[in-house]
């Protein structure tokens, strides 16, 4: 953490990251390509992926855009273009604050993505809070692929095992 002299603007920093977590923090997943290849001779894919589970992150609501594809020739061979019947896709947008503290030594890079709520969410924008305390993120949902999962199993139950001996007589 960098030290900007100022103790008392540092601590107020991480107090709001506290109380965002708090009052909005969800479970979040980091993902990261590691490596990929390529059988050529069966075209199977194998992917190595590095994820990193986040308890507490503050999620932001999510904001609904229209965006429209257009080009100056759909402009001029549809006149109705400015009619409220345009053709357009919707995209959720969301953002995700994240304390330092709980991705420790992560550097996100533009190609990693989020899984919340089983849905995927392909990284637009990445900032780094003042004094290195967390990390902004604005993601925008991905509609119709199928998320990554890390199935995580934890045994509670013990079973103790015993020798018996025990004769058969046929």
């Amino acid at each position: 953490m960098a030290n900007n002299g100022n103790p008392t603007l540092n601590k107020l920093v991480r107090q709001t990251i506290y109380d965002l977590k708090k009052r909005y923090g969800a479970k979040i997943t980091v993902y990261r390509l590691s490596s990929a290849a390529t059988d050529y001779e069966t075209g199977v894919k194998t992917a190595t992926k590095v994820s990193l589970d986040v308890q507490k992150a503050a999620v932001l609501p999510s904001s609904e855009a229209r965006r429209f594809l257009t080009s100056i020739a759909f402009i001029s061979a549809s006149k109705s273009f400015v009619s409220p019947g345009m053709q357009g896709w919707d995209q959720n947008v969301r953002g995700f604050i994240l304390d330092a503290r709980d991705v420790p030594g992560w550097e996100f890079e533009p190609e990693d993505w989020l899984v919340y709520r089983d849905d995927r969410y392909e990284i637009v924008t990445v900032e780094r809070l003042e004094f290195d305390t967390g990390w902004m993120i604005i993601g925008k949902q991905t509609k119709g692929s199928v998320p990554e999962q890390d199935i995580r199993v934890n045994v509670v139950d013990t079973l103790d095992l015993q020798d018996s001996e025990s004769e058969t007589v046929e």
